[in-house]
């Protein structure tokens, strides 16, 4: 390990996306399916522990080099790749495919200008075709970079995104760089009227030219976007409860490989109102969480403290080679940056600011009970 890793590891809080060893058997028989559309360049997956039988990856890719490549290095027994494009139609297509220094882009549009390509004619599927039609389970997490063809992706997949997506993460575009490019605003639009909620940005910005400190950053560009799925959408399914449950235990175990705990804790608590997790697996999943706390905690105050800290923020942003984008690049990434302190009071109450779930809100406050006040025990059916 590197100082920089064993210091990431000694500030970062090393949680169990499982959530709790009581309930490694129902993630290993009901596992988090991971969708990577546009896959050249390696495959993608949110959590740290890689493709794993209890989180395995399923990546397109059309390009026919890049999917040549894809699989000559495939080297995880939990990883499956398909050659095919992926929009909002069944059928063959045309695309754009990247050569020489564009060789891992590909497009149903033109790639960026300067960069060579060639057309490809390819199999396409839409999202909500894909899993009866190659026989493999739906997503619950996607990961979207199709250099601007998100939207149609989306549109294509509107079933699958109501019924078992519980978060995407997607490349995004604030100006259109040609007329049939998708657009954040109609990104969030799609997926905010399908229960999203949008919990993180990371942007690039274009460059000015200017060379004096501070002068090289631009408008925002481009980014990529973090999206999960508010449960209160999920319950209007019509799912059965026992999918509810697996639902709720999947977009919980997401929360913690990201780092938002509050959600997390909200997660658990509605499902322990709702009977969908016991009081004992309750206390299992949450009490790790409450032992994470804020580095900060642990630094004493003192005169000039606040002072301080401001020049270690200038100093990363002087010496980080991504000045251009607009703030330091350890706060230029996707994902809570900040441990979630654990607050336990005497009454053994978490308060949360902003909910997401309404169910028991008020005034945009939350009080989470670690002890059911009646001393029950959920039961689950």
């Amino acid at each position: 390990m590197t100082p920089r890793t064993i210091l990431q590891s000694l500030l970062k809080a090393q949680l169990d996306p499982r959530l709790s060893p009581i309930l490694y058997t129902e993630f290993r028989e009901n596992p988090i399916t991971i969708y990577d559309i546009g896959a050249a360049g390696g495959v993608y997956t949110p959590f740290t522990v890689g493709p794993t039988e209890w989180a395995p990856v399923v990546g397109f890719e059309p390009h026919p080099e890049s999917y040549q490549k894809l699989i000559d290095s495939k080297t995880c027994q939990h990883v499956r790749f398909y050659e095919y494009a992926i929009s909002n139609f069944d059928g063959t297509t045309t695309i754009n495919a990247g050569i020489d220094k564009a060789a891992t882009k590909s497009s149903l549009l033109p790639i960026s200008p300067g960069l060579d390509s060639r057309e490809e004619t390819v199999n396409v599927l839409s999202l909500d075709s894909l899993a009866d039609q190659l026989n493999i389970a739906p997503a619950n997490f996607l990961k979207l970079d199709t250099e601007g063809t998100e939207r149609e992706i989306l549109n294509g997949g509107l079933h699958m995104l109501g019924d078992s997506v519980l978060g995407v993460r997607t490349e995004i575009s604030f100006w259109k760089f040609s007329a049939d490019a998708s657009v954040f605003r109609e990104l969030d639009k799609i997926l905010g009227e399908k229960g999203f909620i949008l919990f993180d940005l990371q942007l690039n910005r274009d460059s000015s030219g200017f060379p004096y400190f501070g002068g090289r950053k631009d408008k925002v560009r481009t980014g990529d976007a973090l999206y999960l799925k508010n449960f209160e959408f999920l319950e209007t399914e019509g799912h059965s409860r026992a999918k509810q449950r697996i639902l709720l235990l999947k977009l919980t175990s997401l929360c913690v490989t990201w780092g938002y705990l509050g959600y997390a804790a909200e997660l658990v608590s509605h499902g322990r109102d709702k009977d969908l997790i016991t009081q004992e697996e309750f206390q299992a999943v949450i009490e790790p969480w409450l032992k994470t706390c804020d580095a900060s905690t642990y630094v004493p105050n003192f005169p000039g403290r606040a002072t301080l800290a401001r020049l270690f923020d200038i100093l990363s942003y002087i010496f980080n080679p991504n000045v251009k984008k607009g703030v330091p690049f350890p706060f230029n990434g996707l994902g809570n940056h900040w441990i979630v302190p654990g607050r336990r009071s005497p009454n053994s109450l978490i308060e949360l600011y902003q909910p997401v779930i309404k169910y028991q809100s008020w005034n945009r406050r939350k009080k989470i009970d670690l002890k059911k006040s009646d001393g029950s025990v959920g039961s689950r059916s």
